[in-house]
């Protein structure tokens, strides 16, 4: 099955090495709890899928998966009601993501091999060799599927770090 993942000129060169491995799907907003899988769309555009927000361009690229079909894959809107909280799946609605009719989960990893084309959104051509559309100093580190769950454990830890309030960070560190 062909589908799309949008992502930053920033992960071109560690999906071109590493493939697709990595994917934060929230399953419980207020708990922080997740599981790691790859998000695809249907939909060749990248509006409606909440990819705004981040310190990178996620709708800069559009990248074309061949996808295996098999139980690896499932769509969200099949998934998500049992294993993600409603408030979960409201919020991901409402931070843009009114497209989620059309959203995947690949629970596995996609090695670029799998993917057939890379395409700028901005001028809708194609890159040939992008993987070294940034430099190494420019692009971020790519994840390995082995290293996937160590990205995952930092990028919680990280995330309840920012967004914890501050009173609560002063009585847990008087209380130490």
């Amino acid at each position: 099955m062909e589908l799309y993942h949008f992502t930053s000129s920033a992960h071109l060169r560690g999906i071109h090495k590493f493939g697709l491995t990595i994917g934060d799907v929230v399953t419980d907003i207020e708990r922080l709890d997740g599981r790691i899988a790859v998000w695809l769309t249907s939909s060749p555009s990248a509006e409606g899928h909440g990819l705004g927000g981040s310190a990178v361009d996620k709708t800069e690229f559009r990248l074309t998966v061949k996808v295996p079909e098999d139980e690896r894959l499932v769509r969200w809107v099949d998934w998500a009601p049992g294993n993600a909280t409603e408030l979960t799946r409201r919020h991901l609605v409402a931070a843009g993501g009114h497209s989620s009719e059309t959203w995947y989960l690949f629970f596995g990893w996609l090695p670029p091999s799998l993917i057939t084309e890379v395409i700028s959104t901005r001028t809708a051509l194609s890159l040939d060799n992008w993987g070294e559309y940034l430099s190494e100093d420019k692009s971020l580190r790519g994840v390995s599927f082995e290293g996937r769950h160590a990205w995952q454990n930092r990028l919680f830890r990280d995330f309840k770090h920012r967004f914890q309030p501050r009173a609560h960070r002063f009585e847990k560190a008087a209380s130490l």
